[in-house]
Order: structure tokens, then sequence, then C-alpha cells
């Protein structure tokens, strides 16, 4: 091989090896694969909902279990967006149960709709709200929040004065935001105004920076109620909890 053969030879050799890395980092920029794949299924799946909907459904509430279920909707509506992802449980005298997990708004609406009043002839039953929101807190664990939970209840509950300490603890920890609607088909307060129902409810969502408010039966407090609740969960609401009477 000529002396001219061996410079040219060794001159193309060190351009391969010089371009060689670019080639590999263009080649796997943008592969096939990639253009073909839709950009949802390439982004992460998301670990945990932008907010849990706790509805109540023992049979006390079959007189406004529709209420409930137009509060519900009504927030979801105002705060649905592109890639938000939401969870509905439903908890009465029974076990709660995950009615749907990290679902879009229009499929939360849905399932928030499909619920029923729980059916049974026990005229004394005890309702297990502190087991709805631990299986409520269970669905941010890892997530870094901020974390909302919508509470829409009677008021009733299972709480004793130490279970309630810790779920209000965990709640902290984990940094969720309760928020607490109470709907029922009788007063919520007796004589000068002392509080029946939901005093822990509204203990919780004081200490969780959440809002509460008190629905009673009234539809016509639907539309100014969720947009209190939903300000709370975007962060738009007071930075404590508030009574709306």
């Amino acid at each position: 091989m000529s002396t001219k053969q061996r410079s040219f030879r060794f001159r193309t050799l060190s351009l391969i090896l010089i371009l060689s890395p670019w080639l590999y980092a263009s080649g796997h920029a943008s592969s096939p694969q990639d253009k073909d794949t839709p950009r949802a299924q390439q982004q992460a799946t998301p670990s945990s909902p932008e907010l849990v909907v706790l509805i109540d459904i023992h049979p006390h509430q079959d007189r406004v279990l529709p209420l409930e279920q137009a509060l519900a909707e009504e927030v979801l509506h105002k705060l649905e967006q592109p890639g938000k992802t939401f969870s509905v449980i439903a908890f009465s005298s029974q076990a709660p149960f995950l009615v749907k997990s990290l679902v879009p708004g229009n499929e939360a609406i849905t399932a928030i709709r499909s619920v029923a009043v729980e059916q049974t002839k026990e005229e004394n039953f005890t309702v297990h709200l502190s087991d709805a929101l631990n299986l409520a807190l269970d669905q941010f664990k890892g997530n870094t929040g901020p974390n909302s939970l919508l509470i829409v209840s009677e008021g009733n509950d299972d709480f004793t004065g130490k279970l309630f300490k810790q779920t209000i603890l965990r709640a902290q920890q984990l940094g969720v935001a309760c928020h607490v609607a109470l709907v029922a088909d009788h007063p919520l307060r007796g004589s000068k105004s002392i509080q029946i129902y939901g005093f822990n409810l509204r203990r919780l969502a004081g200490k969780t920076q959440g809002q509460y408010v008190e629905v009673g039966d009234q539809q016509e407090n639907i539309p100014r109620y969720a947009r209190t609740l939903s300000d709370g969960v975007l962060g738009r609401g007071p930075t404590r909890a508030r009574v709306h009477p």
C-alpha cells in the first residue's frame, strides 16, 4: 500500500471514530418507536390522585344522597383538567370501598352518580368513617403533594380520641388538606348552636387547613359551597377552616 493510500485510510478511520458518538446519540434521540408512540403513553402514569372524594351512603342519607352527589359532581366539574386524576370512595356501616381509582374527572363523576344508599335492616349501626379515611389516605402514599380529600357526609363517625389524633397526624404527615361538607336532612346543631353532627370532621378540616361547610338539605346551597370547596382544593381559599351557615 502506498504512503498516499495509507494516509487517506487513516483520515477516513479517524473521521468515523469522531462521528460515532454523535451518530449513536442521534439515532437514539428519535427512534421510530418514539415517533409512533402517543405522548400520553410516554408519560409516567400518575401514582396518586389530585383529589379523593368520600361519599357517605349509609341508610340515613337516603333522602340527601342526590345532594351529596350533586355537590361532589359540581366540585369535580370545577377541578377537572387534562391529566388530572381523581378517586372515589363510598362508606357506610359496611367496610368502605374504592369505587374508582386514578380516573379522569368525567369517569369520577360517573362513579359518583353510580353509588346507591346502603340497604340494611339494622336500625342501630356504626358509620365506619375512620376506615374510610384510612383508605383515602392510603391513596396518597408516596406523593409529595399537595393532596386534597373531600368528605361529603352526615357527620356521624366512629372515632375514639386516640384514633382521631392518629388520623389527624397521618393526614398532616402526608400533606393532605381535608375539606368537609356536611349534608343531612335534619338539623346539624342543637340549642344555642351546639354542634351535634360533624364535630370531629370540623376539627379535622381545621387541623389540616381544609374548608368546612354545612350544606344541610338545601339544593340552592350547592353552587356556593361547591365554589368554596373547589377554591380550597386549588389553594385559593382561606388558610383555615371556616363555617358557612
